[in-house]
């Protein structure tokens, strides 16, 4: 089967500044196939039983329902699974960190951390429900977040998403290397 692109950034100097490309790891193809054939199998026939009028009775609109909030879950997790795996730059200099073109002067921002997704549960039996908890998994893997704590009490800003843990570390201690040229000790 195959696995998810690996997530990676580049660091590279522009005149004073740190400029650091960050390439959030692709969502797991296998994931995002099952959720578009979960929301196919079940809203093509609940929308078939909305259009047809002869088949307005109480349980085909139950049925239609619920493949109507199967279908809602199944983009729920489209959504999920793709939002903040585009690539995006931080840039850090003497004013401060830029991230999609607003710049956080230093003293406002506190210390860096890595959140990580809930640990993978062992794979069960083999079979369907095996090979769905592998896929699982495996998109799991890669969703590691690295998060900029403020000062001033707002909520932790949102550096990059969609990252495997072992990345997620080391685009932390590269940060924190960058950003300690620019910072008072």
């Amino acid at each position: 089967m195959p696995r998810t692109e690996s997530s990676r950034f580049t660091i590279r100097t522009e005149g004073d500044a740190t400029l650091i490309e960050i390439r959030p790891a692709r969502p797991e193809l296998a994931f995002l196939a099952a959720a578009v054939l979960l929301g196919g199998l079940f809203g093509l026939p609940g929308l078939a039983v909305l259009l047809n009028p002869a088949r307005h009775d109480p349980l085909s609109l139950a049925a239609a329902g619920f493949a109507l909030l199967v279908l809602l879950l199944a983009g729920w997790a489209l959504w999920r699974a793709l939002r903040g795996r585009s690539p995006h730059s931080l840039r850090l200099d003497a004013s401060g960190l830029s991230l999609a073109g607003d710049c956080l002067p230093w003293s406002t921002l506190g210390r860096r951390h890595v959140w990580l997704p809930e640990a993978a549960r062992p794979t069960p039996t083999p079979g369907i429900h095996g090979l769905a908890a592998a896929i699982a998994a495996r998109q799991r893997a890669a969703e590691a977040r690295l998060l900029q704590d403020r000062r001033d009490g707002a909520p932790p800003l949102l550096l990059a998403s969609g990252l495997e843990a072992g990345t997620a570390e080391q685009l932390r201690a590269a940060l924190d290397a960058a950003a300690a040229r620019f910072t008072p000790q």
